[in-house]
């Protein structure tokens, strides 16, 4: 079990540092492109097919060892609704508070990303999926019930992941674009825990990366 964790941490966290000023040495290019960027989100399900193949026979068990619950159809749409207003309130609540402090408030990572988006929404919306379902399934799904078992503890297995999902996104360059994830990811793998469904938040997940997404390449310009 921890080989497979500190597997998915190492392609997470350590990969990317070298890919990109690899692959754009390699191809003589000063930022990423559209299809870079698509290998990059491609690599992604590589890396959960690696995963999974790991637990299926190094782990000799399920990548999700939290059975999902089934509910009711209306009730998938409850949790949806209920998260998305959780979201929005606490997301605001911390960009207010950030305001008032010296931090870069601006991604210029991110401006570059929405450059992209801008041009092919299909990268968009493929961007969203990828983070929706995988990202889910790394965290979520294979990452906080693991170590809730390491910890002994839920608020452990909520707490570390969170953070760990924050920090994924130190690549944009700015505090709140961590911070932002570490509430998410907060939200997210309560909701996990207490409910046991990983379908509604990979849902959840997909809709909200693609709504601030494209709000986000609507509001900036190149």
């Amino acid at each position: 079990m921890a080989v497979g964790m500190i597997y998915i941490l190492l392609f997470l966290f350590i990969f990317p540092l070298f890919f990109s000023p690899f692959v754009l040495g390699l191809f003589g290019l000063s930022k990423i492109n559209g299809t870079l960027f698509f290998i990059s989100r491609l690599l992604y399900w590589i890396g959960l097919a690696l995963l999974y193949l790991y637990c299926v026979k190094a782990e000799k068990q399920k990548m999700l060892i939290w059975e999902d619950r089934r509910y009711p159809f209306s009730i998938y749409i409850a949790s949806i609704i209920i998260i998305f207003a959780v979201l929005f309130v606490g997301l605001e609540f911390i960009r207010f508070l950030y305001s008032f402090t010296p931090f870069s408030k601006t991604s210029e990572k991110l401006i570059e990303i929405a450059n992209l988006f801008r041009q092919n929404k299909f990268l968009l919306v493929f961007s969203a999926l990828t983070a929706g379902v995988t990202e889910e399934i790394i965290f979520r799904g294979y990452l906080q019930p693991r170590f809730q078992i390491i910890f002994n503890s839920p608020f452990a297995g909520i707490l570390v992941s969170s953070v760990l999902f924050g920090l994924l996104h130190y690549g944009y360059g700015t505090a709140i674009n961590m911070i932002a994830p570490f509430f998410i990811g907060l939200v997210f793998a309560f909701y996990y825990w207490k409910y046991r469904n990983i379908k509604a938040l990979m849902i959840c997940h997909f809709l909200w990366d693609l709504l601030a997404l494209y709000s986000f390449v609507k509001r900036h310009h190149a």
